[in-house]
């Protein structure tokens, strides 16, 4: 039977807090068992950002400044509006699979997590399969593979997506069974993949944590304001049910790798409730920038708001991909007069760009004294807000990107991350500065990211226990080199000798 050196099994956006909770009272046996035999902790993840720039980091050993991937439309200097990213032509940085390809190592991918295609991988690659919300079509190395996968397993049962809005009881059953589905479907395809050859590198990720903790949230969390305890009772818990299909899962592949095999289990970012203040993002930075009396400037958040009250939920999201589109182009024609304006992003936190001279095609501010003046101040202002319903701040942190990251591509990334305070719903806001804002959630998502993150690991080099001080998902990538042996240079991250069994030396950061 053949035998991976190291299998790598992701858990996309699975909560945590739940896998600790649930591995530890043996809900969980496959992770418990894990805990109980390897090592395992917290893992950190890029301050501010999502699950879009999370694994790409994982999976390069490098920050976001040098990979350049930030969110599925990303705004490019000189361009006020934003396009898509495409994973296979415009990451900065290769992914540790390809590294480890030229190295001569054996590799297969299955569906990591916003990851590019690589051609000339040294084994084999699918991409966009069972994912969440695909973006692109389903597609593999060699080509003819993804045809194969499709024929024989079946192709994902959600098309790519699992927004739906006004869904019933039965409704949220039929998603779980599809999701679960998926899950037994991933796990076939991996076994089978599993047993070709010996593989030196094996990594396959479930992407269906992150579905059901956004569109089950306030089914499974008591603590929500947004909870269903009639729908719980009535169809019980489908966060859980997808974690432990994931967990049996686990087993069957950790059986079928042998004990030989270095297992490393990761999940993040993580899942809660699913509060955010960013469809109203740039209404509160012209109030910061013009004043509240200012009403020449605000036709864009009049037709975003008239669009939100008159067009019914279950409408807008068969028109998404059109909805978005024109939301773009007039927020495309508005950016230019302005000194700052938000940009897509996911909703853990607002994402803001300077419109900065060099840069920006109609810049304002200059860069050096003048730049970090109006981050300073604009950071201010931000701090000052109030969410009106609870007393508290609506912004937990400001992170100033360049402070945080570095590269050549970090005049792709935002400036500024507005990290949302949102243990409560935000649903009325207000500073001296901006005003009283109103408004009500437009999205159907009711669980949303957290920036949390957990791994578990064993194998026969990897000392057990718990480790006290987390990793950096930057330390993955190079871990996994130097389990297998191999020197990479240039990543950001070190190799944890805990989980490689091996010095630190054997994996150069760029330092």
């Amino acid at each position: 039977m053949s035998k991976p050196k190291f299998l790598f099994v992701g858990f996309d956006s699975a909560e945590p807090t739940l896998l600790d909770k649930w591995s530890e009272n043996g809900k969980l046996p496959t992770l418990q068992r894990l805990r109980q035999q390897g090592l395992w902790g917290m893992a950190t993840t890029p301050p501010g950002f999502g699950n879009g720039v999370m694994w790409p980091t994982m999976f390069t050993g490098v920050n976001a400044g040098r990979h350049g991937r930030f969110f599925f439309r990303q705004l490019k200097p000189g361009d006020y509006g934003t396009s898509p990213f495409v994973e296979d032509t415009d990451f900065g940085f290769e992914p540790i699979w390809t590294q480890l390809s030229r190295a001569g190592k054996r590799c297969a991918v299955i569906d990591m997590v916003r990851a590019p295609l690589s051609p000339t991988i040294n084994g084999v690659q699918v991409v966009d399969w069972i994912t969440h919300d695909r973006t692109g079509v389903a597609r593999s190395a060699p080509s003819d593979l993804i045809g194969q996968v499709i024929s024989k397993y079946g192709d994902d049962a959600l098309g790519g997506a699992s927004d739906a809005a006004h869904r019933k009881g039965d409704d949220y059953v039929k998603l779980c069974q599809d999701i679960v589905g998926r899950v037994e479907t991933k796990t076939k395809m991996s076994l089978d993949l599993l047993d070709q050859e010996d593989w030196d590198l094996f990594m396959t990720v479930y992407a269906d944590p992150h579905d059901i903790g956004h569109q089950c949230w306030h089914i499974h969390d008591e603590t929500f304001d947004l909870h269903d305890p009639q729908l719980k009772a009535e169809i019980g818990d489908p966060v859980f049910d997808v974690y432990a299909a994931i967990d049996a899962s686990i087993a069957q592949l950790i059986e079928k790798a042998g004990p030989d095999t270095t297992v490393f289990v990761f999940s993040g970012p993580g899942m809660g409730p699913g509060h955010t203040a960013n469809p109203w993002l740039d209404q509160i930075l012209r109030r910061i920038e013009f004043g509240v009396e200012q009403t020449d400037i605000t036709y864009v958040d009049t037709l975003k708001s008239l669009y939100r009250k008159v067009v019914p939920p279950i409408v807008r999201t068969h028109i998404k991909s059109f909805a978005e589109k024109a939301d773009e182009a007039m927020s495309e024609s508005d950016r230019a007069g302005r000194t700052y304006f938000s940009v897509p992003h996911n909703e853990n936190s607002g994402a803001i760009r300077i419109n900065l001279k060099g840069r920006e095609r109609e810049g304002k501010v200059e860069p050096g004294a003048e730049y970090d003046q109006v981050c300073d101040e604009l950071i201010k202002e931000l701090m000052e807000i109030k969410n009106l319903e609870t007393g508290e701040p609506l912004v937990e942190r400001v992170v100033k990107v360049r402070s945080e990251f570095h590269g050549p591509l970090l005049d792709n990334l935002p400036d500024l991350l507005a990290i949302w305070h949102r243990p409560k719903a935000i649903n009325k806001i207000g500073s001296d500065k901006i005003g009283t804002i109103d408004f009500e959630y437009p999205g159907t998502r009711t669980g949303d990211h957290t920036p949390r993150a957990i791994y578990f690991c064993t194998g026969p080099s990897v000392s057990p226990g718990h480790r006290e001080t987390p990793i950096d998902v930057l330390d993955i990538a190079p871990s996994i080199a130097s389990a297998l042996g191999v020197s990479v240079v240039g990543l950001d991250g070190k190799a944890v000798q805990e989980i490689t069994g091996a010095g630190e030396a054997e994996v150069r950061s760029a330092g």
